[in-house]
Order: structure tokens, then C-alpha cells, then sequence
């Protein structure tokens, strides 16, 4: 390849792999992505490094966050002044943020998927504390409610990413252009709660929704497509991560790792992918938590809260069943990291990340 594509990184908030239409949903959440599949590398079992967002995106590239739509087309605008800038490949990173709580549902794609059931406070969690009457026949209303608008802020945000693809191809660029798109991690629908209210510790009384507080497959499996120049189509059922997208990229560019500096962790997907231990950790509420995953087993590990257990993930990649064999933890605790992770540099953070990390329930 004499002149290195463009390459364009679209992360979606909050995007569970088994809410993709392509991969079994029962509702037509992504026909975009759902078309790329055929042209693409596509993970079936692709893993975030973290279950919220600042650790997760640190081990891609920093980032905007904005409905879907405003993004796109302040994207196109920039790829715009710099083709009048020059013939000289871009990169381009999209943070969409549709699926985050309090979703962001445009008035257009409200009723997609039907009517929803009119309830309270369904754009942001409810039900989340020790205390609160799940199973209420009110609970399921909400519960109903909550699912389907997670869903159109899903399908929201595949046709935005429709457009972004349209946009490139009317620009000339869609045949130079690599496009990743992926998730920053999961999102739990009360999947685990009697587990988490039982076993783990949360300062905000929060159990059973939402991400960063665990690390169960419902925070840690998210999509993995990767379309364009230098990419030759295949399913990858081997269990990957975040970490591999790096180095995908720079072999699908043609360019060369850096010779200085840390060595990466992730592999390229473009080689053969061999079995590895794949490592989760960084909580943001409650004690820490670390997961390593090795073909079908994985380990959940969490001291402070006195919880330990080996889970049997199941062909969907969840966890099936609790292996009770102390040889089998044992060998998987030795792939965690002894140590906490290592931090970067501190920064100060300025008034704009304070006030963005406070509408997204991170700090108070």
C-alpha cells in the first residue's frame, strides 16, 4: 500500500455484542453494522479490558462525547477541511454516547420498535437499590421500557454510523478508509443482581444495572468489526480484547510498530490468533475487582469482598455454570496482576471533564 489509509474509530457507549441483530437479537437493532459483517473481521468473542469507560478507552486512544448524529456531522465537516487541507490520510476517532444513561432517543426513532410502556424515569436507571420491589408488576413495565429504548438508542446510533459511511463514500474516501467500530464496554440488565447485592459491596447502593461496578460477561462483551483496505473478511470465535485493535490497525496500515516505548499488549487480528489469557480490572464503585478469561473458564476475582468464583462460559460466551475445582482457580489466578495497574501521568482535570464525568454518574 503506497499511501497509508484513513482510519476512523467508532466506539458506541454502553453496547452489549448480544444486543447486534447480526448475532441473535430479536429485535433489528444494528442493519447497519449487521451489512458490514460480510466484508469484515468480525469478533464473536471480544472483550473490554474494563466495565466503564475512562480505563476502557485508554487502552484504545481522548474523546468528545455527543449524540450520534451531532457528532457525524461535525465529523464529515472536519474530514471536509482536511481534504481542502490536502491529499494526506486522517485519523478519525467517534465516541457516540446514544446508549449511555440518560439515553439520548431522537423523537424520529421514539416507537421503531413499537409502542414502549409509559412509565417513569425510563431515559435513566430505576430500581437499582437493595430495597426496591423488583419483580412488581410495575418493575416489569419499566423493565420493558428500558430494554426497548436501549435498543432504539442502539439503532440510533447504527444509522448514524450508516451516514458516517455514506458521508465517506460522497467524499471519495470510503474505498481508502478503515472503519472500526466497536464498544467502550457492556451495560447489565439485572442479570446479576441477587448476586451482587449478596456478594459485593457498593457505596452507592446501587446492584444489578447499568456498568463499573463489576465484571461479569453482561459489562465485558461488546462488538469488534473492523472493514476496509488491508482487511481481508473472517469471523474470529477466539476470545480477544480492546487491546488488539492497535496493532490491528497498524499492520492493516502498513506501518510500523514503535520501535521505542512499551510494548503492546494486544495482538493483530490480521495473524493467526492463539489461545491467551484475557485480562479485565478497573472498577469505579466498590472494591476492585480483576477477571481473566482462558478459552472456556474465567475467573472473577474480588479479595476485599471475599469473592472468588470460576465460571464455564457457555457457546454465548456468558457464564453458565460455577466450576467448584481449586486447581482450576489456582491456575488462573496466576495470570492476574499482582500489583494495581500502573497509572500515567496525573493531570489536573479541567471544568469541562468535571462537569461531563458528573452528567455521566461517575463523580458526585
Amino acid at each position: 500500500m503506497s499511501t497509508p489509509p484513513n482510519i476512523v474509530l467508532v466506539t458506541v457507549d454502553c453496547m452489549r455484542r448480544d444486543r447486534l441483530s447480526a448475532y441473535g437479537h430479536h429485535r433489528q437493532t444494528t442493519p447497519v453494522l449487521d451489512s458490514l459483517l460480510e466484508r469484515a473481521i468480525h469478533c464473536t468473542s471480544a472483550h473490554s479490558v474494563s466495565s466503564w469507560t475512562c480505563p476502557a478507552v485508554v487502552s484504545l486512544l481522548d474523546m468528545i462525547e455527543k449524540p450520534a448524529p451531532k457528532l457525524v456531522d461535525r465529523a464529515l465537516a472536519w474530514i471536509r477541511e482536511e481534504r481542502a487541507a490536502g491529499d494526506h490520510p486522517f485519523l478519525l476517532w467517534l465516541h457516540l454516547g446514544d446508549a449511555h444513561e440518560p439515553l439520548d432517543i431522537p423523537r424520529s426513532m421514539q416507537d421503531v420498535f413499537g409502542r414502549v410502556p409509559r412509565t417513569r424515569r425510563t431515559l435513566r436507571w430505576d430500581y437499582t437499590k437493595r430495597a426496591d420491589a423488583v419483580g412488581t408488576p410495575e418493575f416489569e413495565r419499566y423493565r420493558e421500557a428500558r430494554d426497548t429504548l436501549y435498543d432504539v438508542s442502539l439503532r440510533s446510533a447504527d444509522a448514524s454510523i450508516g451516514d458516517l459511511r455514506r458521508g465517506l463514500q460522497s467524499l471519495g474516501e470510503a474505498d481508502r478508509t478503515i472503519m472500526v467500530v466497536t464498544a467502550d464496554h457492556g451495560e447489565e440488565f439485572w442479570e446479576h443482581r441477587q448476586e451482587e447485592v449478596d456478594g459485593f459491596l457498593d457505596p452507592r447502593d446501587v446492584f444489578g444495572t447499568g456498568h463499573g461496578h463489576n465484571l461479569f460477561q453482561v459489562h465485558l462483551l461488546i462488538p469488534l468489526i473492523l472493514t476496509g483496505p488491508g482487511i481481508d473478511p473472517a469471523q474470529v470465535d477466539a476470545n480477544v480484547s480492546l487491546v488488539d485493535v492497535v496493532p490491528t490497525l497498524l499492520d492493516a496500515a502498513g506501518l510500523e510498530r514503535p520501535p521505542e516505548g512499551p510494548a503492546f499488549d494486544g495482538r493483530s487480528l490480521l495473524e493467526p490468533v492463539e489461545a491467551r489469557p484475557i485480562l479485565a480490572e478497573g472498577i469505579a464503585y466498590g472494591h476492585e475487582k480483576k477477571s481473566v478469561i482462558l478459552s472456556d473458564l474465567k475467573l472473577l476475582s474480588a479479595p476485599l469482598d471475599g469473592y472468588e468464583r470460576v465460571f464455564r462460559l457457555g457457546p454465548d460466551r456468558r457464564e453458565v455454570e460455577v466450576v467448584e475445582d481449586p486447581s482450576e482457580a489456582e491456575r488462573l489466578r496466576a495470570y492476574l496482576p499482582g500489583e494495581e495497574s500502573a497509572m500515567g501521568e496525573q493531570v489536573e482535570a479541567s471544568d469541562e471533564i468535571v462537569e461531563h464525568l458528573k452528567a455521566l454518574g461517575y463523580i458526585e
